[in-house]
C-alpha cells in the first residue's frame, strides 16, 4: 500500500522529519534508506548543543547522553603551536553515528513510522508537473502525496544548478592512544587552513582523528591529495602519541557540500533536507544539527499542508525562508571564521589568553562560532 509521505534517506534529516510528522499526527509515514541498520557512518560523531537541544524536541535527549561520550572542554591549538583550553561542561557530545542514527529511526518506528532497509531509490517519479513517489533498483514503484529527499552530499534528486563547494574530510580510529578524556583537540594547521583538523574521543580508549581541508582551490580545481595532507598532520600532531596506539581498520573519508545561501530546496510535490539541500557549516564541516532541524521545518510545512493552514507554494517558500532565517547567520559567521583561522589572529588571541577580558571575549565569540551557539564563560579554560 502506497503511503502519504516518503521519506528517502534515514540520517539525521530523514529520521527527524519522520519523527516531526509523527509527533503531529501523522501516521501514513514511509522512511527508507539503501543500508540495513544499524550501520556504521563516516562521521566525526560529534553532536553540538544545537543537536543535542534538537534531539530533546525530538524525545532522544535522556537515551542519547545516556549513550554518548560527553565533552567537558576543547584544546584549540593555533596555527604557531600555542594552546588555549575552553570549557564545554557537557553542552556537546560525541557518539559513533551507527548509534546516533539508529536511535533515531528507533524513535520514529516507536512513533509508528514504517521503516524499510536495503532500499535504494533511484528516480522520482513525477506526474502532471509534480514529484508523485519513487522508483527503487528493484523496479518497485511508491507513490505518495510528498516526497522528502535526505539523501545527501550525492543527491541525485537535486535539481540545484549551482556549482558544489565542498570540504573534503579524512579520517582513522585508534585505541590505546594518550589523550585527556573527554576533551575534543581542534588543530589549526596552516597545512588545512582555512579549515583544522581533530581529535575527538569515542569511548575511555578509542578516538578517532581527522581533518577537513577546503574540497576546490578558488579557480573550482581539485584540491591536493588529502592522504598526503593527512599523513604531514599525523607525524607533525600525533607522531609520538601514536607509536604506543592501535589503528583500528582503515582510514575513511567523505565530502561535505555547504552553501551560504539556502536555495533550490523544494520544487512540487518534494522538499529537500539535510546535506541534500546543502545545509552545512562551511568552516566546521557541522551538518547534524542542520538536518535535524531542517527534518523537523519539512514536518512543520507538511503538516500545514495538510490541516489547510497554507496551499502547497506558500509552505514550501516558508520552509526555505525558516532555513535562511535560522542557518544564514551561522553559515556567513563561518566564512569571518576562515578568515580568522587563516591569518595570525589566533595566535595573538592566544598569546593574551590569561588576560579576563580576552579569555571572557574568546569564549564567548570563538567558543560560539565553534557550536553554533552562545557559550558562556567557565573559570576552567586556562592556557
Amino acid at each position: 500500500m502506497d503511503p502519504e509521505i516518503v521519506i528517502v534517506g534515514a540520517g539525521p534529516a530523514g529520521a527527524s522529519a519522520a519523527i516531526g510528522l509523527a509527533q503531529r499526527g501523522v501516521r501514513d509515514v514511509l522512511l527508507l534508506d539503501r543500508s540495513h541498520f544499524p550501520r556504521d557512518k563516516t562521521c566525526g560523531s560529534g553532536l553540538s548543543p544545537n543537536a543535542l537541544k534538537v534531539g530533546e524536541e525530538l524525545g532522544i535527549g535522556e537515551e542519547l547522553r545516556r549513550l554518548a561520550t560527553p565533552i567537558m572542554s576543547v584544546k584549540i591549538v593555533t596555527p604557531g603551536g600555542r594552546e588555549m583550553v575552553l570549557a564545554s561542561n557537557a553542552e556537546a557530545v560525541v557518539l559513533l553515528r551507527r548509534d546516533f542514527d539508529n536511535l533515531l529511526v528507533e524513535r520514529a518506528r516507536a512513533l509508528g513510522v514504517r521503516f524499510e532497509g536495503g532500499v535504494h531509490a533511484t528516480e522520482l517519479l513525477r506526474e502532471r508537473g509534480r514529484v508523485a513517489g519513487v522508483r527503487t533498483s528493484d523496479g518497485r514503484e511508491i507513490r505518495a502525496r510528498f516526497v522528502l529527499s535526505a539523501t545527501g552530499a550525492h543527491s541525485i534528486f537535486s535539481s540545484d544548478p549551482r556549482p558544489r563547494r565542498s570540504l573534503g574530510t579524512l579520517m582513522g580510529w585508534w585505541e590505546d592512544l594518550e589523550f585527556t578524556p573527554r576533551q575534543i583537540e581542534m588543530i589549526f594547521d596552516r597545512s588545512v587552513a582555512p579549515l583544522y583538523g581533530w581529535l575527538f574521543p569515542e569511548t575511555d580508549r578509542r578516538v578517532n582523528i581527522g581533518i577537513c581541508i577546503d574540497g576546490q582551490e578558488e579557480d573550482g580545481r581539485k584540491r591536493r591529495h588529502i592522504r598526503d595532507v593527512f599523513a604531514r598532520f599525523l607525524a607533525d600532531h600525533y607522531g609520538e602519541r601514536l607509536k604506543g596506539a592501535r589503528q583500528i581498520g582503515k582510514l575513511k573519508g567523505h565530502p561535505i557540500v555547504h552553501t551560504t545561501w539556502v536555495g533550490h530546496c523544494a520544487e512540487p510535490g518534494m522538499l529537500l533536507l539535510g546535506e541534500a539541500a546543502r545545509l552545512t557549516h562551511n568552516a566546521t564541516g557541522e551538518g547534524i544539527s542542520q538536518a535535524m532541524q531542517s527534518g523537523l521545518y519539512a514536518a512543520e510545512a507538511i503538516a500545514d499542508v495538510r490541516a489547510g493552514r497554507a496551499d502547497e507554494p506558500a509552505a514550501w517558500e516558508a520552509y526555505t525562508g525558516k532555513q535562511r532565517r535560522r542557518f544564514t547567520p551561522a553559515f556567513a559567521m563561518g566564512h569571518a571564521l576562515r578568515a580568522v583561522i587563516d591569518s595570525p589572529v589566533l595566535d595573538v588571541v592566544a598569546a593574551a589568553y590569561n588576560r579576563p577580558f580576552i579569555r571572557r571575549s574568546v569564549v564567548r565569540l570563538l567558543g560560539s562560532a565553534l557550536a553554533g551557539a552562545s557559550v558562556s564563560e567557565s573559570d576552567a579554560p586556562r592556557v
